[in-house]
């Protein structure tokens, strides 16, 4: 009679174990499922915004290339200002290339980290 329960005693705990494990497993899978949908929406955003930003960002260069022509006297003049001055903006990010990086770096593990934060205080 005393082994009949130590051995029910033993297979409940080995369903307690498993179902803890399982139930551990599943929740890490929502975790890192959680983490890929809020980034992934937030660089679907970011390359919306990018597009945006870089269609406008067309006509705002294309506007001072012709208000430039206008006060040169030469259209081309007044766009190969303009592209000089992208070419340079372009010398500049590859020369900040690493602080560029770092910077985004840390603003993604600081986003990554306040969303552990909010999660560990419920």
């Amino acid at each position: 009679m005393e082994e009949k329960k130590a051995s029910t005693l033993f297979e409940e705990m080995r369903d307690d174990v498993s179902s803890y494990i399982t139930g551990t497993i599943e929740l890490g899978k929502l975790e890192v499922y959680e983490k890929i949908s809020t980034g992934s929406a937030a660089t679907a955003y970011g390359v919306f915004i990018g597009g945006v930003s870089l269609f406008a960002f067309v006509f705002v260069f294309v506007a001072i290339a012709f208000y430039l022509a206008d006060i040169l006297g030469s259209t081309w003049m007044g766009f190969g200002v303009v592209a000089g001055a992208a070419i340079l903006i372009v010398l500049l990010m590859l020369l900040l290339k690493k602080s560029i990086k770092g910077a985004i770096a840390n603003s993604v593990a600081k986003f990554l980290m306040k969303k552990d934060n909010k999660e560990a205080k419920k």
